[in-house]
């Protein structure tokens, strides 16, 4: 597709997702994406963001699996913990509540008129992906500690477990409604260390900023 042009895809659900390539060539792609806010949209962009690995011939010391889960993980708490404002705890009482509270919001005010942005950088030396949701945000900082404590580990906690697992970097914003996934190409290592470099000089350059 040329660089400038959109394409909209409907869901099984007949929800649909719109996409703005900013730039399209085979050394770079740059787009934005904006979904409704509904889970059947999960999966299609789900599906649609792990194209690119292959595109762009992207080699990752993890599987396309884990890469896969990491990915549905950060879109599923946008759709459902960030727009949706749904209570992780209703996972844990076994009962069919949060996906019947799930479906309701996605029919009324506020919550259906929210959308979900995806911006994508993908080259060959790996993936960015930054997923923004219009919710109230969370505390990232907190439940990053939390996750990384087993005896606090519970089913709501695991999503962020396999984030931080599957991925290069995680990096959210201070609100707590914006998480940016890396992945870095093994084949380009170096690319890595030079971003990274550049992440901890910019961070002495400027000490009150914080990314968590």
């Amino acid at each position: 597709m040329k660089p400038g042009k959109s394409i909209r895809i409907h869901s099984a659900g007949g929800n649909h997702f719109s996409e703005d390539r900013l730039l399209d060539t085979v050394e770079l792609r740059l787009a934005e994406i904006v979904a409704e806010t509904h889970p059947s949209c999960v999966a299609v962009l789900r599906d649609r963001l792990m194209s690119s690995f292959n595109e762009f011939g992207i080699c990752l010391n993890i599987s396309s699996g884990q890469i896969c889960m990491a990915i549905e993980e950060a879109l599923a708490n946008a759709f459902y913990h960030g727009n949706l404002e749904l209570d992780s705890n209703l996972k844990e009482d076994g009962s069919s509540r949060f996906a019947e509270l799930a479906k309701q919001r996605c029919q009324q005010a506020p919550w259906k008129d929210r959308q979900i942005r995806i911006t994508e950088l993908a080259t060959p030396y790996g993936v960015w992906l930054t997923i923004t949701d219009q919710g109230c945000g969370f505390d990232a900082a907190s439940a990053m500690k939390r996750s990384q404590d087993p005896n606090q580990l519970l089913a709501s906690g695991r999503g962020l477990v396999m984030m931080r697992a599957f991925t290069d970097e995680l990096l959210f914003n201070t609100e707590g409604n914006e998480v940016t996934l890396v992945f870095y190409s093994s084949h380009n290592t170096d690319v890595a260390e030079l971003l990274q470099e550049r992440a901890r000089t910019r961070s002495l350059e400027t000490p009150t900023r914080s990314l968590i």
